[in-house]
């Protein structure tokens, strides 16, 4: 056995197949893509040529691709301000050796393994105006004036949708927090606890500055899982009301695949996915000094 795993060609073999999906998922359209978003296509005619043609139309006269800018940095800060704060308190109350402790957790954990189109739509209902369970819990209350249809509202559409993807995706973040507190040495934690440290001050003053690495790998998560984020949008709202929660990732899907414009669509996934490199490779760099 220590002989097979020892030898190059039993290791190739193995790692053949994961190689050539990863191949075929990954590097190759995306290759495709970059090729692509410098040709005019609409799957029906022959691709012509347009150089960079379709850049220079995304940042002079495409006002709706500036908008989807504006409202994915918007949809990325919603998401971490949601579920970052929530999640680590989560985790801290929820590493103290109480009872029920893991089952609280695993509770927390389950909507982070549901498909994010099934949360979708379930929030969908929840936020109608008819049937809905917020709405309804606003006219027990003897609230009706404060109903309305969540989704289709310019100043909640947003935040409604960041609120539903926080729901999902709290507990794994908090399971990510929990293991990094778990990590921590108790010796440290005992000594602040004998010198009179209350669960704040122990969060603030001990476990935070151990966490940061974990912290830094949370955020990074939310933060590039925001930029690809499309179901959740294409459920909820489809983009609407009037492009107001229209995310990049959204919008390349409209204009590739609705409007016929392969093209133009790619042009705004190469646009994306620098965005999110760029930004990755900076979140990375300014927690990494500090």
């Amino acid at each position: 056995m220590d002989r097979m795993l020892r030898d190059k060609k039993t290791i190739i073999l193995f790692m053949a197949p994961a190689i050539l999906i990863f191949t075929l998922v990954i590097p190759i359209p995306l290759a495709a893509s970059i090729g692509l978003s410098f040709f005019k296509w609409d799957l029906l005619s022959n691709a012509k040529f347009v150089g960079v043609k379709n850049f220079i139309r995304l940042f002079t006269s495409d006002r709706v691709f500036g908008t989807t800018v504006r409202n994915t940095f918007s949809y990325m800060l919603l998401s971490v301000l949601f579920q970052i704060p929530l999640a680590y308190c989560l985790s801290i109350f929820l590493t103290r050796g109480k009872r029920f402790e893991k089952l609280v957790r695993n509770t927390l954990f389950m909507p982070a393994v549901l498909s994010g189109t099934a949360v979708s739509l379930m929030f969908y209902f929840i936020y109608h105006p008819e049937v809905g369970l917020v709405n309804a819990v606003l006219r027990l209350m003897g609230k009706p004036e404060l109903t309305r249809f969540w989704l289709a509202d310019e100043n909640t559409a947003m935040v409604c949708v960041c609120l539903a993807v926080a729901w999902q995706f709290v507990g794994y973040h908090m399971l990510i927090y929990v293991t990094g507190i778990i990590a921590i040495p108790l010796d440290i934690i005992e000594a602040a606890k004998i010198d009179g440290a209350n669960v704040w001050q122990l969060a603030l003053r001990v476990i935070t500055p151990n966490m940061k690495p974990v912290l830094r790998v949370s955020l990074v998560l939310i933060m590039t899982s925001s930029f690809k984020s499309f179901d959740s949008i294409y459920v909820m709202t489809g983009g609407g009301p009037a492009h107001k929660t229209e995310v990049m990732a959204s919008y390349m899907y409209n204009k590739a695949f609705l409007n016929l414009k392969y093209g133009y669509g790619c042009a705004v996934g190469l646009m994306l996915f620098v965005m999110c490199l760029v930004v990755s490779l900076a979140i990375q760099k300014i927690l990494a000094d500090r």
